[in-house]
């Protein structure tokens, strides 16, 4: 399905279950990135160094890291995912009060951190360097 989708200069964002079982089944060239979403708790970093594991060798692999309060779990998150590409997205109490009020937290706080890093990324994965 997804090489229908596919057409020169387009992206194709895919947003997969938590976890590593479909990175089990990914082949090489099947696609050009793979972004690893992980935070700085215990359970989410087993998971990413699964994935990173599994993907590595098949793609390239970017760790996005969520809900970073500090530099204690910048840390925690660098010992397992070593010198690889990484983008930060702060721990915001906006984007919290956002989903509680049932709104998207670029809408009514457009300037906060977390959504500042996360237009970023979006950014980045629309440049050709990026891929």
């Amino acid at each position: 399905m997804l090489g229908e989708l596919e057409r020169e200069g387009s992206f194709v964002v895919c947003d997969l279950e938590a976890g590593v079982g479909t990175l089990l089944r990914l082949e090489k060239d099947q696609v050009d990135v793979v972004l690893v979403l992980t935070e700085p708790s215990v359970k989410s970093l087993e998971t990413a160094r699964r994935a990173l594991e599994i993907a590595s060798p098949v793609s390239r692999v970017v760790v996005v890291a969520n809900k970073v309060r500090g530099e204690e779990d910048l840390a925690a998150i660098r010992a397992v995912v070593g010198d690889r590409e990484l983008l930060v997205v702060p721990d915001d109490p906006a984007v919290a009060d956002a989903d509680r009020e049932g709104t998207a937290p670029i809408d009514v706080a457009p300037a906060a951190p977390a959504v500042k890093a996360i237009v970023a990324l979006a950014g980045r994965l629309q440049t050709p360097s990026f891929v």
